[in-house]
């Protein structure tokens, strides 16, 4: 274990799941920064005071998150002071927290979401020990080293006290410690901290460093934020709603990652491209939040909790909580019946008749929801959930009639509530047996059952309808895009085709097969790509942060635009060329940093994204193997509208059906 991955374990606010809010990024990096010059003074390549930093050996050590530091050392020409080094290598902060926390994962140490968000495992977290490399027990984990040296009278040992100096100098214990036990151990951290020359030397470097980044210019105010042309009054509105991202996109390259847009009355901050996105999904819950953008949704259902409403400590908790019925896991064993359920709609299609995609793949959706979460058919209600969906969304907007969307919704809802109510009422009272597999029901009533403050009486029927609300419309927007994409790409189609019936004919779908369909998921990666259907999510800013090189007040509304970077010529060469072989292993685009985000960014990035990757997938399977179709006007050019997503306008029918 190295110093710079204890460092970054004293950082780690598990409870949140990420650094610890007051931490600014700045300071993260030269914490680690400290660590690894620690790191390497210890292993006896450099030795430093304050004037200089040697380097005593410059052989590698095979170690990913010292030898770039050690490297850079030792082709440097001239001498340099510690303080230079730590603000040299400080560049590289944000990769070298993400290699740490990498091989902390891969320990076991940590634990990490589909969000980014990484906590404690549950075998450190109560046992305080890491995880053993062979026989025996594991060390003992560093805040409880800490804590017994701070609150005890044992000599540490030389790595104890270059963590706790450097800690100390970066103000760790002023966030993980309270005002009164600080007090209590103040003299005793200020006695070790004088213990070793190294900690004494690297801690006095980080005050420089810190006081020197402090002392660097300030952003620019807001006012200086540019403005997005539009029209008198109405401002960027019509753009807005006719193609955001394309709108985002072409302010992007006039002004850069941040920018001013209005829409009448409204107005917004956009942060965007992959910029936004990179320094959002690290930075953003300490300086965002969701809350008023679900506003309506909450005060229409009279729902306290909802997870894409929620921030902080309470939305971890809730994500958290939902995790297994969101997860892929949930699914293993039952790929067959996501199978069965698309074919069983499908084999109700007219021959020969006009289709309209979204409308069919929300039936075929929201009945797999049903059967799958819920244990009942949702055929029936298929006709009242699109309805529900579509007033939800419209909530959305602002200044949409809210007493007719009202007047709209309630009849929708009872029809829906009272389903839920009769599902809820059978499941509390049904005596199921103990070895009985769990759905997503039993998932909500053992999460209310446990933790009533966090799931409350009143919110149960909401939380059956939350896999509605995050797939109904987006899945079935996905799948009519990845259709129009087959259909309009007969040699890709027969590409998946002969891909999708090998694996069907070697047997019942399981998490091993659906791993094969290699095409099928290239496929539904670059569509996502192609045809981004969220282009900006909205959030309000909670804290003043800087980006750009400007001041965002607290308040203010902002949208990112997460996907703009998807139809980016840097990112992504040809980016109107629909071409599966970006997602090959010999190519690099997805990997770069913020330029694939189509599920959200961040903490709030969508939680079911891998298990809705298998629905997807294995219902257009479904499609191309058992059925023969074409598109009405194959020449006609695509036709969009924005609502909540961006979605296609087409028609398609039945030719043949080929049969399982």
């Amino acid at each position: 274990m190295r110093i710079v991955e204890e460092i970054l374990l004293l950082l780690i606010d598990t409870e949140r799941g990420d650094i610890r809010a007051s931490f600014s990024p700045r300071s993260r990096d030269i914490a680690l920064s400290g660590a690894v010059l620690m790191d390497l003074a210890l292993e006896n390549r450099i030795d430093t005071d304050l004037e200089e930093l040697a380097l005593l050996d410059p052989t590698p050590l095979g170690d990913e998150l010292l030898d770039p530091a050690l490297s850079a050392i030792a082709q440097a020409s001239g001498t340099h002071s510690t303080a230079y080094w730590i603000g040299r290598m400080a560049e590289r902060g944000a990769d070298l927290r993400d290699a740490a926390i990498d091989r902390l994962i891969g320990r076991g140490i940590l634990e990490a979401e589909s969000n980014g968000l990484v906590f404690l495992s549950r075998l450190v977290s109560r046992a305080r020990r890491y995880p053993s490399d062979g026989p025996g027990r594991g060390a003992e984990d560093v805040q409880s080293r800490i804590m017994r040296q701070l609150f005890g009278d044992d000599v540490p040992d030389p790595r104890d006290i270059v963590i706790i100096s450097l800690a100390a100098a970066c103000g760790v214990f002023e966030r993980i410690l309270s005002r009164e036990e600080l007090a209590d151990v103040e003299e005793r951290i200020d006695l070790i901290s004088r213990m070793e020359l190294i900690g004494r030397t690297v801690a006095e470097a980080v005050n420089q460093v810190e006081a020197e980044a402090t002392a660097s210019p300030v952003a620019r105010p807001f006012e200086e934020i540019p403005r997005a042309s539009g029209l008198p009054l109405a401002g960027n509105m019509f753009a807005m709603r006719r193609d955001l991202r394309s709108l985002l996109l072409r302010e992007y390259r006039k002004h850069g990652p941040i920018f001013r847009l209005q829409a009448f009355n409204h107005h917004f901050i956009a942060l965007v491209g992959p910029e936004a996105t990179t320094f959002l999904s690290r930075e953003g819950k300490a300086h965002l939040r969701s809350f008023e953008e679900y506003s309506p949704f909450r005060e229409s259902l009279g729902c306290v909790n909802m997870v894409a409403g929620m921030d902080g400590p309470d939305h971890v908790r809730m994500r958290k909580a939902l995790a297994t019925g969101y997860s892929r896991k949930y699914l293993n064993g039952r790929h067959d019946e996501i199978v069965d359920i698309a074919g069983r709609v499908v084999a109700g299609w007219p021959r020969g008749r006009a289709i309209e995609p979204i409308r069919m793949f929300q039936a075929i959706i929201s009945e797999q929801l049903g059967m799958l979460m819920l244990g009942e058919s949702s055929e029936q209600y298929v006709k009242f959930l699109r309805n529900y969906m579509k007033i939800l969304v419209y909530l959305m907007r602002p200044g949409f009639g809210i007493v007719f969307a009202k007047t709209r919704i309630r009849r929708a809802e009872k029809q829906i509530f009272e389903r839920f109510d009769r599902i809820l009422q059978a499941r509390m009272k049904e005596d199921r047996p103990d070895d009985a597999r769990g759905d997503f029901v039993d998932e909500i009533l053992a999460i209310h059952r446990n933790d009533p403050m966090l799931i409350p009486e009143t919110d149960l029927r909401f939380n059956l309808l939350g896999p509605y609300l995050a797939g109904i419309d987006t899945a079935a927007v996905v799948c009519s895009f990845m259709l129009y994409v087959l259909l309009t790409n007969p040699p890709l189609l027969k590409e998946m085709r002969a891909e999708v019936d090998s694996v069907f004919e070697s047997g019942p779908i399981t998490a091993e097969s659906f791993g094969k369909l290699a095409v099928t998921r290239r496929i539904f990666y670059e569509t996502q790509r192609r045809y981004s259907i969220i282009p900006a999510l909205g959030r309000i800013v909670s804290n003043s942060f800087e980006f750009g090189g400007h001041t965002v007040p607290a308040g203010k509304r902002v949208l990112v635009g997460c996907t703009v970077a998807h139809a980016m010529q840097e990112f992504y060469p040809e980016p109107e060329k629909f071409d599966i072989e970006r997602w090959g292993e010999d190519r690099a685009e997805r990997r770069q940093p913020g330029t694939y985000a189509p599920f959200g960014f961040g903490s709030h990035r969508c939680q079911g994204s891998s298990l809705v990757e298998v629905q997807i997938a294995l219902t257009m399977a479904t499609i191309v193997r058992e059925t023969e179709l074409e598109l009405l006007r194959p020449r006609r050019p695509l036709k969009m509208r924005q609502t909540s997503a961006m979605q296609p306008i087409y028609k398609f029918r039945l030719v043949d059906r080929r049969g399982p």
